[in-house]
């Protein structure tokens, strides 16, 4: 005979006893703190709830009854708890746990490290060109209304800077061209620069053309740009930012409202500087499209050397396009070997 203590909250009632059970090999009884005899059962009617962490132990009596106990001694010695302790011992903090841990935590980082970009690939591979025209157009409207006037260059020099353009982008593989178009703005908060937009638009600033007056850095500036747009970085930083959620519903063709504001609100784009990987990546692209066109590829470097303190504003090229030592060393490095 097993006696486990407790206490009990009778059936059909809000009363709660101190009592105790009797359990023998083939019956079971509910006794109250008098010994007076409550309720009589089968054993095999007696089950536990499975333990969970250092919580009492519940049972629920064949009346209704509910019965409570913190002897777990007890409860172990009328009841197999194999797989409740089992999921007891899984609950304590201990060396299965903490692999346990381990293991969820790099499972993140595969995900973050392996399926996020893989996933970025998939969207980026799957984003129509509609989508592409219609950020570049919003893009485009939010820069005519909050940062940009309209060009001051002249009819004929713009004509020169188109030519220039045309001539980079008439050497990009079929597979690679796309409507790409170029669009002069007066903004004079953001200097010397360019924007490539992922739809293949383009804006060059009125004080890239008059600062530069050489070509040769108006062609290498452009083909860095243009390097964006062909090797998708726009879009890439875009949909890294998003996670994978947001991702998996852009692959699934369910873009939804949430989604479509933030790839349709031209500030969004602007927003995003793109990793030193895409730099260094649309440097080289630019050096080797300048070269082909016929252009001299180091006034990249120019561009770099002579850019002014003054005009790096945090949304110019002294922010998101840094004109470092390290990253004039690794253009020159590339030209020598290249």
């Amino acid at each position: 005979m097993v006696e486990i203590k407790g206490r009990a909250f009778l059936a059909r009632s809000s009363r709660l006893i101190d009592g105790a059970l009797l359990v023998g090999d083939r019956t079971a009884a509910l006794l109250d703190a008098d010994g007076e005899t409550r309720l009589e059962f089968a054993r095999s009617d007696l089950k536990f709830d499975l333990p969970l962490g250092s919580a009492d132990r519940r049972a629920t009596l064949p009346d209704g009854t509910l019965f409570e106990t913190s002897d777990r001694v007890a409860v172990a010695l009328v009841q197999d708890d194999d797989l409740g302790g089992a999921l007891s011992n899984a609950e304590t903090f201990g060396p299965r746990l903490a692999w346990v841990i381990v293991a969820s935590v790099a499972g993140v980082f595969a995900i973050w490290k392996f399926a996020l970009p893989a996933l970025v690939w998939l969207a980026v591979a799957l984003t129509p060109e509609a989508l592409r025209d219609t950020i570049d157009a919003t893009s485009l409207r939010f820069l005519d209304a909050t940062l940009s006037e309209p060009t001051q260059l002249s009819a004929m020099r713009q004509s020169e800077v188109k030519d220039i353009f045309q001539s980079l982008t008439t050497l990009l593989p079929e597979e690679k061209n796309r409507d790409f178009s170029l669009h002069f703005r007066d903004m004079p908060g953001l200097g010397p620069n360019a924007l490539a937009l992922p739809g293949g638009a383009m804006v060059i600033t009125d004080a890239l053309v008059t600062d530069f007056t050489d070509n040769d850095v108006i062609a290498a500036v452009l083909g860095h740009e243009l390097g964006h747009v062909v090797e998708d970085h726009g879009l890439t930083q875009l949909y890294r930012s998003l996670g994978i959620y947001v991702l998996v519903a852009l692959i699934a063709g369910d873009t939804g409202p949430i989604l479509e504001d933030i790839l349709l609100e031209g500030g969004v784009i602007m927003s995003f500087s793109f990793s030193r990987a895409h730099e260094t990546s649309a440097d080289q692209f630019g050096l080797r499209l300048s070269d082909q066109a016929g252009y001299d590829p180091s006034a990249l470097i120019t561009f770099f050397e002579t850019l002014p303190d003054a005009d790096q504003s945090e949304s110019g090229w002294g922010s998101t396009h840094p004109a470092s030592g390290a990253r004039i060393e690794a253009i020159e490095e590339f030209l020598r070997s290249n």
